[in-house]
C-alpha cells in the first residue's frame, strides 16, 4: 500500500493531466524503454533526462521545415507527438507491431488535441504498399533501435525481411528525405537473441559495412557518427 501511494505520488508530481488515465502516465514515465519516457505537464511533452539527450542528438538533423515525419518504431508516441506539434508539420506517422503501444500513443494524441498525430499497428512492408493512404512518402522517417528486429525479427513478431537491401527498398518507398538511423549494426550487440539464433547462418550478413552498404543503393550517407555507442547516421534519400 505504501508502495502504491508512493507511485502515485511521483505520478502527481511529475505530470499535470486532469482527465488522462493515470495507467497510462504511469507508463510513459516509467516503463522499457527507459531511454523513451516522458511526462505531461500542462498539456507538454517534457521528456526524461535519456530521451531529451536522445531527441535533441536526433532531431537536430531534421529537415528545414519538417513538414512530415515518419517513426517506423514509434513506441510510446513521443517523437511523432512532438514533430506533429510544429507548425510547418502537416502530418506525423508512427507504425509499431506492439498494439499497446499504438492505443497508448492515440490516447495521449487525444488527450493532447494533437489531430495530424497518426499512429498504426503497421509493419513496414504493410506501409510501403499502402503509401499513398497516408499523403505519399514522408520528409523524413526515423528508425531507432529497431533494425535488429526488422532483419532478425523479435519476441512480438517472428517476421522479418530477407535482405539488408529489402529492408532499405521498403524504407526508401516511405521516405522521400532523410533517413535517421540510430541502431546496432553487429550481432554481438543484438538484444533479440533468440530471433539470432533462429537466423543460423544469415546472422554472419548482420554487419555494419554490409548495412550501410545496402543502405546506399537507395540513399546518400551525409552524416557517419555515433550515438549512445551504435551507428547513427543521417541519408539522403537518391
Amino acid at each position: 500500500m505504501a508502495d502504491s501511494l508512493w507511485q502515485k505520488l511521483l505520478l502527481k508530481l511529475r505530470n499535470d493531466a486532469p482527465g488522462l488515465d493515470p495507467a497510462v502516465l504511469s507508463y510513459v514515465n516509467r516503463s522499457y524503454p527507459n531511454n523513451l519516457n516522458f511526462s505531461i505537464r500542462r498539456r507538454q511533452l517534457v521528456p526524461h533526462r535519456q530521451l531529451a539527450r536522445r531527441s535533441a542528438a536526433l532531431t537536430r538533423h531534421y529537415p528545414r521545415p519538417l513538414t512530415s515525419l515518419l517513426d517506423l518504431s514509434s513506441s510510446k508516441g513521443y517523437f511523432v507527438l512532438d514533430a506533429a506539434r510544429r507548425p510547418e508539420c502537416s502530418r506525423a506517422l508512427g507504425i509499431d507491431v506492439f498494439k499497446h503501444d499504438i492505443s497508448v500513443s492515440r490516447t495521449l494524441a487525444d488527450h493532447l488535441q494533437i489531430p495530424n498525430a497518426r499512429f498504426e499497428a503497421l509493419k513496414l512492408h504493410e506501409l510501403a504498399a499502402n503509401i499513398g493512404s497516408f499523403g505519399g512518402r514522408f520528409d523524413a522517417a526515423l528508425l531507432v533501435n529497431t533494425y535488429q528486429y526488422l532483419f532478425f525479427g523479435s519476441d512480438r513478431s517472428e517476421d522479418c525481411y530477407e535482405s539488408h537491401e529489402r529492408i532499405f527498398e521498403l524504407i526508401r518507398q516511405t521516405c522521400g528525405g532523410l533517413l535517421i538511423f540510430n541502431n546496432r549494426t553487429e550481432v554481438k550487440d543484438c538484444q533479440n537473441r533468440d530471433a539470432v539464433a533462429r537466423a543460423g547462418e544469415r546472422a554472419k550478413e548482420y554487419t555494419s559495412e554490409k548495412i550501410l552498404a545496402a543502405a546506399e543503393k537507395f540513399f546518400k550517407p551525409v552524416v557517419q557518427d555515433v550515438l549512445g555507442r551504435y551507428p547513427f547516421w543521417v541519408l539522403e534519400a537518391k
